[in-house]
């Protein structure tokens, strides 16, 4: 007890000596040790304190910035993704319309009535090349009429329902069509026949015919079934079959079936 009581007295008159040996310092304008091993020490550590609430700071801020860029990013994201939306809609729109002004201005020069109709599905398999169209029997529309876009034929009605039609088109096996070759020397006739590839076969054209490379195929109109001059393709590959003695030709189509939306279909008179 007697130790304790002079550890406390011992700290007592030390720290009385510190304060007047302060004062005494102070007073005489002396620099003090003490104060200045304290603010040698407490100086770095304020210092590092300020530091490390600028750099939390800093930190809190450029988190906060990269937040809001990360909003505005997405924003724009959904809004470019609108803005592209809408333009390829505008885009299908005109041309639509183009295509829609063509076939208004290549009707007056088909024979017979013909009626707008619009392609509601494909079926491309080999061999089958077909579309399916949303005219039919109540429209007018029979087996074995004829369609054409605005680019040119796309085939023939090969069955059709009540609301609806299914066209072979020219590709397909077992569709002909006579044809003339628009050369400059001279026009030439044949058959343009489906063989169920993306190509026709120009066939029996007299083997004296001066078909080239680049002329182009429109329909002959012989038989009635097909309007005349309506254009089938364009002439890519031209040989002599020596065996029948005719002249034969590949003949790419004018039409992509592949793109169309929109033909024209011929009524029962």
């Amino acid at each position: 007890m007697k130790r304790r009581y002079g550890a406390w007295l011992g700290l007592a008159v030390a720290g009385l000596l510190l304060g007047i040996y302060h004062n005494h310092t102070v007073q005489r304008g002396e620099p003090n040790p003490l104060t200045t091993l304290v603010r040698a020490l407490l100086v770095p550590l304020q210092r590092s304190a300020q530091g490390a609430t600028h750099s939390a700071e800093h930190l809190f801020a450029t988190i906060a910035r990269a937040r809001e860029a990360l909003r505005e990013h997405d924003y724009l994201a959904l809004e470019n993704a609108r803005l592209k939306q809408e333009l390829e809609r505008l885009q299908t729109l005109e041309a639509e319309n183009a295509t829609l002004r063509q076939l208004v201005n290549l009707r007056p020069r088909l024979p017979h009535q013909w009626l707008g109709c619009r392609v509601i599905a494909r079926y491309p398999q080999s061999g089958q090349q077909t579309l399916l169209i949303d005219r039919g029997v109540r429209d007018g529309v029979v087996a074995g009429a004829p369609v054409v876009a605005a680019e040119g034929l796309v085939g023939v009605v090969a069955r059709a329902d009540a609301d609806r039609a299914l066209v072979r088109l020219l590709t397909a096996p077992r569709v002909a069509v006579s044809a003339k070759v628009l050369n400059a020397q001279k026009v030439s006739t044949g058959i343009c026949e489906g063989r169920g590839e993306t190509r026709l076969l120009l066939n029996f054209i007299p083997p004296e015919a001066p078909v080239q490379v680049g002329d182009r195929v429109v329909t002959a109109g012989l038989g009635g079934k097909y309007p005349p001059n309506v254009p089938i393709g364009t002439v890519e590959e031209v040989w002599v079959d020596r065996q029948v003695s005719v002249k034969k030709a590949w003949v790419r189509p004018v039409v992509n079936f592949d793109q169309l939306q929109i033909a024209l279909v011929r009524l029962t008179n």
